[in-house]
């Protein structure tokens, strides 16, 4: 249980961190604004919708006031009047609420632009926090900057709109968990550049040619990027992306104010629909790999004790095999087969028996080495293959399962299970030509039968 005094640290801790970067983010947006007018680039309720749906526990009272104090400090110390100061953080503040509402509960896989929907639950998000923000801080905009309530809707939901699109990307994509790369990760330098440098030459060449079709050159090559490179990589080629065409755009055709109404809200709509596409294309790519992934584990491995199952066992031994044959380096091979398993069925019933198999095969990862594999070969027997090990080792390591495998204690409803395995092992010093994987299992088979027939719970070993 928290303590009163943990909690409350917590809060503050929580409150000064989101203060304070809200802070710097709104008073870096002020700074950049066009004179007259709304920012253009505003990061401060991305940041802090991500921050948020990254730490939901974050979301209290005291959050509220700390971010409050932060939205408002930077709008007073840039020169706004205190009331349009606290209106203008009102909105900021219901439109990140708003998103967050919908958008937390949703899975994390889905949330953090792991999977196919993801593009859209973002879209959406960022649409009805734009939206609410927008039908808050249009009529203060109407209000202090004299814009017609249109004007100041469109051009607030736009941009609010875009940048949640530019921003929020690379908060949920950052990469907080262990993902698997696409197989560009493994590729030369030059050609993992390639998918990059190829959104710079089509950006290039849009600037060159102009005209309204120039906003969508690079998308093929942001497709690219999004079927190449891992989705955090990927949501930071979006965001530059986007910034640098409103830069460029601001110091070309137009600026970010109503005198370009149309031009701004079209411009801005037509880039967070740019954004869109390859986020989309990235999320179901990536869902498509770990789906794959998942069933090459099934394929791969047993389903009741994921251990490997006889197959991929019988093909990465051999190629464990032949590389120690190609290196001149000694493997040992070990056959175990828990003794008297039958009668623990009969005993315990299959439920017990598959809770043994279970806890043995923890047992076994745990007191092999890292570079060893272990199979299910069928029922309660199992093979391992050891390379580099030497005899003394080999002999070891097998009698620390024996003794692991007496220490057990597997619950049972209210009996507990206890268990012994016997081990048949062959080591080789040099691996020769015409020594297989399958003909070593059979001289380990025989070798466990051996230990069997000298009364189980034993290691017998063939040492060549």
């Amino acid at each position: 249980m928290t303590s009163p005094k943990a909690s409350s640290t917590s809060t503050w801790t929580a409150a000064c961190a989101l203060g304070g970067m809200v802070f710097a983010a709104a008073w870096l947006g002020i700074w950049g604004r066009p004179i007259g007018f709304l920012s253009a680039i505003w990061p401060a309720n991305a940041l802090l919708l991500g921050l948020l749906l990254h730490k939901p526990e974050w979301v209290r009272p005291g959050s509220a006031v700390g971010v409050a104090i932060g939205y408002i400090s930077a709008d007073l110390i840039t020169g706004s009047r205190p009331e349009v100061a606290v209106l203008l953080s009102l909105a900021n503040m219901a439109g990140v609420g708003a998103a967050w509402a919908l958008m937390h509960k949703q899975a994390g896989a889905t949330l953090f632009m792991q999977r196919q929907s993801s593009a859209l639950l973002l879209f959406i998000g960022a649409g009805l926090g734009a939206l609410t923000s927008a039908a808050i801080g249009g009529p203060v905009l109407t209000a202090s900057f004299n814009t017609p309530p249109l004007q100041a809707f469109s051009m607030w939901f736009g941009g609010e709109w875009l940048n949640y699109m530019i921003f929020l990307p690379m908060i949920l994509g950052w990469p907080t968990r262990k993902l698997r790369g696409p197989a560009s990760d493994q590729l030369h330098p030059l050609l993992r550049a390639m998918p990059v440098l190829a959104v710079i030459a089509l950006e290039l060449i849009s600037y060159w040619l102009g005209g309204p079709g120039a906003l969508a050159f690079s998308l093929p090559a942001l497709l690219w990027c999004a079927l190449s490179y891992r989705i955090f990589t990927l949501t930071v080629i979006t965001a530059a992306l986007c910034l640098s065409k409103m830069a460029a755009i601001s110091l070309g055709e137009f600026d970010f104010t109503p005198a370009h109404f149309l031009e701004t809200v079209s411009f801005r709509m037509g880039l967070s629909m740019l954004v869109l596409g390859p986020l989309a294309v990235a999320g179901s790519h990536m869902a498509r790999t770990e789906l794959m992934r998942q069933l090459r584990h099934a394929v791969n491995h047993d389903f009741l004790t994921d251990m490997l199952a006889r197959g991929a066992f019988l093909k990465q031994g051999q190629r464990i095999l032949e590389r120690c044959r190609h290196d001149h380096q000694s493997v040992a091979i070990f056959m175990l087969d828990l003794d008297h398993f039958k009668q623990v069925n009969d005993r315990y019933g299959h439920a017990g028996g598959d809770q043994l198999l279970r806890s043995f095969s923890h047992t076994l990862t745990q007191v092999l080495r890292g570079q060893d594999i272990v199979g299910r070969m069928g029922g309660e027997e199992f093979a391992v293959v050891l390379p580099h090990v030497d005899s003394k080792t080999a002999l070891e390591i097998a009698e620390r399962i024996n003794q692991a495998t007496r220490e057990l204690r597997v619950p049972s409803g209210d009996k507990i299970i206890t268990a012994t395995v016997s081990i048949g092992l062959v080591h080789i010093a040099k691996p020769g030509e015409h020594q297989d994987l399958g003909m070593l299992l059979q001289h380990a088979d025989q070798a466990l039968y051996d230990a069997k027939a000298a009364g189980r719970d034993r290691v017998e070993a063939r040492l060549w």
